[in-house]
């Protein structure tokens, strides 16, 4: 377990003992506030590399590209000053440019200051509309993609002592449009409502202010559930698309598989739990889409024997996971594994299925035949072990079922001539 080398700022703030565990301090996981710590020694390492990175972009010019004015009235002016004490923009560039200076210097990337705005900021404005939402969401929606951990938004959202955070309130109001009918809001029958084109709008500017945080992920995926929902095409395809570059982006489709790398020592149990969960989503959403056009391409890689499916929702729910009850897809069925697992392993053989359809040349027509109707013999025995677990459990697999047997009921792929 890592320690930072000076105490955190509400230790420091409120002159208390810290024990500098990363990611956060003992003492403020026992009070339920936010826990950060001050990066500003690491600054010099930022501007210097963001200074270096301007230097290399003019450099690079030629002649002709340049702009107009001698070298040094372009090195002069105002905007290279801007961007290197511009943190936001800096710090995010760092991310990128550099990733392993970012990891190991423990930054956090800025949240930039960005209002709820005014037409949303009432549905989201006290602590009793909040829960309101996430008591509909958790009981409607969560049983079946539980992908937010209950009790982390809880935790942050409706902690008196924790700051309201812009992307927590983006979550919230996509949690609302998921739970809310389009005939629900007055005078409006058309799927493509005022609320869908508000938070729609709201989660492009969290965007494009820089944000990257897995709430804005689990946002535009829920942005994605209601475009699939109501049919709305092809947004939806454009939605799950970005929601995959942005995942992409922030790294969580690395939590899949099993690392060493120092990610992982830098986030606790549940917050990799909820990353692996994130990232089978958008791998869910992504195949689903296809099943209509097997050939369409895909914008995530494949599962693989290696992928870690979700731990058992019942225990994750409650907080009491460990990360020894992950299992590999390449363990098999079993009588007890959760909701979620079911819909990550019938994604996985749907991956399969899509597969084989899209390039048949590969095979020879009758080892292509038996690799199909091998695959949907394993989606069948999925649907009876799913079905002898929600007997046993009292559960409903609705969504995991439904899945295989769209999957076997894609079209046999026809190799082509050679």
């Amino acid at each position: 377990m890592g320690r930072a080398r000076t105490a955190c700022l509400p230790c420091r703030t409120s002159k208390r003992r810290c024990d500098r565990v990363l990611p956060n301090c003992s003492l403020c996981v026992r009070r339920e506030v936010e826990c950060r710590y001050s990066h500003r020694r690491f600054q010099y390492q930022i501007d210097h590399l963001a200074n270096e990175s301007a230097s290399s972009m003019v450099a690079g010019l030629s002649p002709g590209t340049r702009p107009h004015g001698n070298e040094n009235e372009f090195h002069s002016r105002p905007s290279l000053t801007v961007l290197s004490k511009d943190t936001q923009f800096v710090a995010n560039a760092v991310y990128f440019i550099a990733p392993q200076l970012h990891l190991h210097t423990q930054l956090e990337l800025p949240r930039p200051a960005l209002t709820v705005p005014a037409s949303l900021s009432p549905l989201v404005d006290n602590a009793s509309s909040i829960h309101s939402i996430a008591s509909s969401f958790f009981a409607t929606i969560h049983p079946w993609l539980p992908i937010i951990s209950k009790q982390v938004f809880y935790k942050r959202l409706l902690n008196p002592l924790a700051g309201r955070r812009t992307e927590l309130s983006l979550l919230t109001l996509s949690m609302k449009l998921c739970c809310t009918s389009p005939a629900d809001e007055e005078g409006e029958s058309a799927v493509k409502t005022r609320l869908y084109d508000a938070v729609k709008c709201f989660h492009y500017d969290v965007e494009r202010a820089g944000f990257l945080s897995v709430h804005v992920l689990q946002a535009g995926l829920l942005i994605a559930l209601y475009e699939l929902g109501q049919a709305i095409y092809p947004a939806a395809y454009l939605t799950v698309g970005a929601c995959a570059r942005y995942g992409l982006a922030m790294g969580v489709n690395s939590f899949s598989v099993a690392s060493s790398t120092d990610a992982y020592t830098l986030l606790s149990w549940n917050d990799i739990e909820e990353r692996r969960r994130v990232w089978w989503a958008v791998q869910m959403f992504d195949r689903f889409l296809s099943l209509s056009n097997p050939v369409r391409s895909l914008s995530t890689d494949d599962p693989t024997f290696d992928t870690y499916l979700p731990v058992d929702d019942a225990i994750w729910d409650e907080g009491t996971s460990k990360p020894e009850d992950a299992s590999l897809i390449s363990t098999g069925f079993t009588l007890k594994m959760g909701l979620f697992a079911r819909m990550a392993q019938a994604t996985f053989l749907t991956s399969q299925t899509l597969e084989l359809i899209k390039h048949p040349s590969i095979e020879a027509e009758a080892t292509c035949a038996g690799r199909m109707a091998q695959l949907r013999r394993t989606s069948l025995a999925l649907v009876h072990t799913t079905d002898a677990e929600a007997s046993v459990r009292r559960l409903e697999f609705c969504a995991q079922s439904g899945l295989s047997f769209r999957s076997v009921a894609l079209p046999q792929p026809c190799p082509e001539a050679g």
